[in-house]
Order: structure tokens, then sequence, then C-alpha cells
């Protein structure tokens, strides 16, 4: 039995060593840990998204896949799709959506600068000002008119968003809302219509 207990110490210690060490790494290459999004922060995002949005849905940079099962309990007739690089957040939100059930909900092991967002209805993101200033491009290039972004705390640097909430929590959070215009070089300063 006292064998079987130092074993099972090594097993544990190792695997959590194996998933520190790997959430370390992945957070080094991506240039971000995968952050879950604040309660506050989800609701505030979720309100920006219509329940009559008909599409699809990406989560760029899904981490633990919490923002995304929020996302398709409020629009069951749209497929959400998650994009994460790291694994073991990756796997850990299969495992969540396991246990949720939710047919209109995806995860893909895939960095999302290597997908084409043509066909978004919205895309949702919490990332960081490199990727977003990165992204800009992307998203001038690939969305169609009309595609709703959303970002938590980092802006699309050159658009002006049509809505910016800003949350009564300790870093006065902002959640941005973009919608594609046109025009591919300035998106958004035509102002569309309230989300």
């Amino acid at each position: 039995m006292k064998a079987f207990i130092i074993i099972l110490f090594f097993i544990s210690f190792f695997f959590i060593l194996w998933v520190w060490v790997s959430v370390v790494f992945w957070s080094l290459r991506n240039g971000i840990s995968p952050m879950p999004t604040s309660d506050k922060a989800k609701n505030k995002a979720l309100a920006l998204m219509s329940n009559e949005t008909q599409g699809i849905v990406y989560d760029l940079g899904s981490g633990w896949g919490g923002m995304a099962i929020q996302i398709a309990k409020k629009l069951p007739h749209c497929q959400i799709i998650g994009f994460e690089t790291s694994p073991v957040p990756f796997y850990t939100s299969l495992l969540w959506n396991k246990m949720e059930r939710l047919a209109n909900l995806k995860f893909v092991k895939k960095d999302f600068f290597h997908v084409n967002l043509s066909d978004a209805s919205i895309v949702y993101c919490y990332l960081y000002p490199r990727a977003m200033q990165d992204l800009k491009a992307k998203f001038e290039e690939e969305l169609k008119p009309g595609t709703i972004v959303i970002s938590n705390t980092f802006s699309v640097p050159g658009w002006d968003p049509v809505q910016c909430l800003q949350l009564n929590d300790m870093y006065h959070t902002r959640i941005y809302a973009y919608v594609k215009s046109n025009s591919n070089v300035d998106a958004l300063h035509a102002k569309p219509k309230p989300i």
C-alpha cells in the first residue's frame, strides 16, 4: 500500500509539472497566457451579441473554453468555433464541452492566423496588443461587411468602435464592438446602426 501511494504521488507530481511546463511554454510561444474572461466581461460581451445572430461565431484564442461555451448557450442556432493552440487549455475545453453537450460548439487546435474568417458573423477575441495589430490586416482582408468584432480589453488599432463598454472593475476593462464596413481600408468610420 505504501508503494502504491508513493507511485501515485510521483505520477501526480509529474503530471502537474507537465501541465505547468506546457502552459508556460505555450504562453511564451503565443505571447499570452490563457486567461479566463471575468464574469462581468463575459456578460457585457454577450450583451453585444444579438439573439437573432445567424451563422458562424469564432472565438479566437478560446483558452479554457469558458467564453465559447457561454456564446454557444446564448446563440444555440449559431455554429461556435473556438481556436486554441495551447494543449492543456484546448483539451480542457474539449472535456468541458463534452460535459456541457453543446452540439453547436466545437474547439479546434489550430492557429487562427491560418484560418479564413470570411464566413464569420461574429468574431470574439481576448488577446493582446500585438495580436490585435496583426489581426487588423486579417480582418480588413477577410471579414465581409457587417461582420461584428467584439474584443475584450484590447482595441483593433485604427478602427472606431460602434460601442465601447467600460466595466466597473479593478482594471476598468473595456469591451469593444466593431462592425466591418464596406471599406477594406478604413473600417467603421461610417458608423453603422447600433448592435
